[in-house]
């Protein structure tokens, strides 16, 4: 008797999971195309606001295309780059990360001086970042799209 009473409570837990109002995919706990078991709550409130507050991650809504995307890696995309990291000083590194369908904004935090958006772009079939473009004034225009651009903080 005891576990039929148990069985709906369990499936009414499991469709629940399904219903949380946290957006798993700004978690930055297991890399983009990592396998997550099915046993462990990856998205549960307490690990969803963990890894929201952790510093030089993405804040925006992560659809894919390597989103969420962290400061070390578009640190890395920006350095490969010669022609933006000729052009753009970095400073103490990157800040206010914004991801959205395989593009990523990110503002640099140079010392006396005006800080800078860099533009990323995620190629699937690398798995990597690459930087495009940086600058202080409408470095989204001509290379992010459209539909895009009003999802990333720096586009706007």
């Amino acid at each position: 008797m005891m576990t039929r009473a148990l069985l709906p409570i369990a499936i009414a837990a499991v469709a629940l999971a399904g219903c949380s109002s946290e957006d798993p995919a700004d978690t930055t706990a297991a890399p983009a195309g990592a396998a997550t078991s099915s046993a462990a709550p990856a998205a549960g409130p307490s690990s969803a606001a963990a890894s929201s507050a952790a510093p030089g991650t993405s804040s925006a809504a992560a659809t894919g295309g390597g989103c969420p995307v962290d400061a070390t890696a578009l640190k890395k995309a920006f350095q490969a780059n010669a022609e933006v990291a000729g052009a753009i000083i970095l400073g103490k590194g990157f800040k206010d990360i914004s991801c959205y369908q395989g593009y990523a904004t990110a503002l640099t935090q140079p010392e006396a001086m005006d800080t800078a958006v860099v533009v990323f772009k995620y190629d699937a079939a690398k798995k990597t970042w690459a930087a495009l473009i940086g600058g202080t004034d409408n470095v989204c225009e001509n290379t992010v799209p459209a539909a895009i651009r009003p999802n990333l903080k720096h586009c706007t």
